[in-house]
C-alpha cells in the first residue's frame, strides 16, 4: 500500500497503431481506447505540414519529437544519416536517466530493425521471429500483432518498465489490401483488444498500487476509403491520440505527434527544449 509521503513511481506506456483513420475508430466498438478517453483525452491530430502521410516520417516524430525536415526520414526504405542525431525517447530517457529501463517492440521492422528505413528507434527493440511483410496478409499481421502483445503484455507484468513503446500494424495493412470496410473495422477492434492485454497486465502488477502510469495511444495516419495513404486528403492526414494519465493537465484541446517524446521525458521531470513538440497541454 502506498504511503502517502513516498512519490508514486512514474511509468509511461506508448501504444501506436498504425493507419487508423478517425472516422472508422469512432464507429467501432474499442471499449479500451474508449476507457482511456474517459478518463483523459482523445481527439483528431492533424500529421504536421512537415511530414508526409507516410509510416516512416509520422513514426519517427513520433520516436524524436522533430519534423522530417530535421529528421531525414521521408519515406519508409532508406535510413538517413539525419536520422542518427536524434535518439527516441527510450534512448533519451536512458541517457539522462541511467537507471531506468526501457521497452519498444514492433511487428513493423522498421521501427525496430536495422532494415529499410529503420531503426527508427535508435536503440533498437524487439521483432517478431518471422517478418509479416513476406506474406502481408490478415493472417501474417494477426499473427505478428498477437506475438507482440503477447511479449509486450509479459514483460509489462513482470518488469520495471519506465517507458515502453508497443506497436500494432495489421490495420494499416488490411486497408491497403482490402480498404476501409468491415475487415478494417474487425483489425480496429482487435488492436483494441490487444491494447486491454497491456492495460490488464499493467494493472496485475504486484507493486501497481505504488505506480502512475501514463498511457499515450496514437496512430500515423489515416487512409482513402478505397485504401492507401501518402496523400493531403482530410481522410488520409487526420490521424488521431489518446492520453490518461494524473500528471496530465485537464482541458488538453490540440495535440501533435512531435509533442510524445517531449511529454515522456516531462513525465519523469526531463525538459527537452531542443524537439520540435511541446508538452501535452501546451498548444
Amino acid at each position: 500500500m502506498n504511503n502517502s509521503l513516498t512519490p508514486r513511481v512514474p511509468h509511461v506506456l506508448v501504444v501506436g497503431i498504425d493507419g487508423v483513420r478517425h472516422d472508422s475508430l469512432v464507429h467501432a466498438g474499442t471499449p479500451y481506447l474508449d476507457s482511456l478517453a474517459d478518463a483523459g483525452v482523445l481527439l483528431p491530430v492533424q500529421v504536421h505540414e512537415k511530414n508526409l502521410t507516410v509510416s516512416g516520417p509520422v513514426w519517427a516524430t513520433v520516436a524524436t519529437g522533430v519534423y522530417m525536415d530535421r529528421h531525414g526520414v521521408v519515406g519508409n526504405e532508406t535510413h538517413p544519416p539525419e536520422l542518427g542525431r536524434y535518439a527516441d525517447f527510450t534512448a533519451l530517457l536512458r541517457q539522462r536517466r541511467p537507471e531506468l529501463q526501457t521497452m519498444m517492440a514492433a511487428s513493423w521492422f522498421p521501427l525496430a530493425a536495422k532494415t529499410a528505413c529503420g531503426p527508427i528507434f535508435s536503440s533498437g527493440g524487439w521483432v517478431n521471429p518471422v517478418d509479416p511483410e513476406g506474406e502481408n496478409n490478415s493472417a501474417s499481421w494477426i499473427k505478428a500483432d498477437d506475438e507482440i502483445a503477447d511479449h509486450a503484455s509479459q514483460r509489462l507484468l513482470t518488469e520495471d518498465l519506465a517507458a515502453s513503446f508497443v506497436y500494432f500494424g495489421e490495420c494499416d495493412v488490411e486497408a491497403h489490401n482490402h480498404g476501409t470496410g468491415a475487415g478494417y473495422t474487425a483489425a480496429i477492434e482487435r488492436c483494441d483488444a490487444r491494447l486491454g492485454r497491456l492495460l490488464d497486465a499493467i494493472d496485475g502488477r504486484p507493486g501497481r498500487s505504488d505506480e502512475d502510469w501514463t498511457v499515450i495511444v496514437v496512430t500515423d495516419h489515416g487512409h482513402l476509403t478505397e485504401g492507401g495513404h501518402g496523400g493531403d486528403s482530410p481522410e488520409e492526414r487526420t490521424a488521431w491520440m489518446a492520453a490518461s494519465g494524473p500528471g496530465l493537465p485537464a482541458g488538453i484541446t490540440a495535440l501533435d505527434h512531435a509533442d510524445i517524446a517531449v511529454q515522456v521525458l516531462k513525465t519523469f521531470g526531463l525538459e527537452a527544449p531542443d524537439l520540435s513538440g511541446v508538452p501535452f497541454g501546451d498548444r
